[in-house]
């Protein structure tokens, strides 16, 4: 696909994603009033099309540094770990849970810091690195159910999404941005063979370290209020791949859009599907996304 024509398809995605938030906002402004839409639902909306963009920047940070189509940060268990966090946050400091964002994003880039020191370093492979990861998200997922069992944490919904969970997305965001801008080249040598980044003296685990930094920030910090997210990543990303058929630099503005249109569509069929009753926004995400996972198969079945 041409470049002229990935900007045409932002385009889209991105008016796409302007009519989900004025449905978001919007509906039913009549009976709730202009006073709910400012501080109930403008908050939720913003935190998902910002969290939609990280989730999904961070799996195609994470798939493009480990050269592996079919991995995203919730089969490393950063998204269980943050969510683990949260839970022991709630139980042991309630008075914290205000700034679960940035306990998320910490917890995130701690457990990258731990993963490049043991899964990172010894992986032998796409598999090995696949199947140690869900081991660990696993393992964080028993732990955070065991200590939340009877205690009503609610951590799957943007529901309770409050300004201050927003304006610390916001900063995460922004600090990101500039740390992807400063080491951009580096996402673009990714595209080129690990044999020829050696023989020019690229150090790609030297290099990956600020880009799977931000990725596991933000994940994390997405993860304290969304909960974990299994594969949207993967299939989103993959998805654009599909479709673009260019290296992660130039389609990253187009995986951004996506993912914020997608979380979107899935927090405002959680809010407005039933009248009387909230759905969880994750569950909602996933199953818009499962879908696209038979698409992808058809696809990658056809090339073979």
């Amino acid at each position: 696909m041409t470049v002229k024509k990935i900007r045409q398809l932002e385009v889209v995605v991105g008016i796409l994603l302007l009519f989900l938030c004025g449905i978001g906002l919007f509906v039913r402004w009549r009976t709730t009033g202009m006073q709910t839409i400012l501080q109930l639902r403008l908050p939720r909306v913003l935190f998902a099309v910002c969290g939609g963009a990280m989730l999904t920047v961070s799996a195609l940070l994470f798939q493009t540094t480990l050269r592996s189509n079919y991995i995203d940060g919730s089969m490393l268990g950063i998204a269980n770990g943050a969510e683990l966090m949260i839970a022991l946050v709630n139980v042991l400091f309630s008075q914290l849970v205000s700034y679960r964002v940035l306990v998320g994003a910490l917890t995130g880039g701690l457990i990258l810091i731990l993963l490049r020191g043991t899964l990172f370093k010894v992986q032998r492979g796409s598999f090995f690195l696949i199947l140690g990861g869900l081991s660990l998200a696993l393992l964080l997922a028993a732990a955070t159910q065991l200590i939340t069992t009877g205690s009503g944490f609610q951590g799957k919904s943007l529901s309770n999404t409050t300004w201050l969970d927003t304006w610390l997305l916001l900063i995460i965001l922004l600090a990101g941005v500039l740390m992807l801008i400063w080491r951009w080249d580096q996402l673009n040598t990714f595209a080129l063979p690990a044999l020829q980044t050696s023989q020019l003296g690229f150090d790609e685990a030297k290099n990956s370290f600020t880009l799977q930094m931000v990725a596991g920030m933000w994940l994390g910090a997405v993860s304290a209020v969304l909960g974990t997210v299994f594969f949207v990543g993967i299939v989103l990303v993959q998805l654009i791949k599909l479709l673009t058929r260019v290296v992660s630099g130039h389609r990253a503005w187009l995986t951004a859009l996506t993912g914020g249109a997608v979380l979107v569509c899935a927090d405002d069929l959680a809010h407005f599907l039933l009248p009387t009753q909230e759905l969880p926004t994750n569950a909602l995400l996933m199953l818009l996304t499962a879908p696209l996972i038979l698409f992808l198969l058809v696809r990658w079945t056809r090339e073979i």
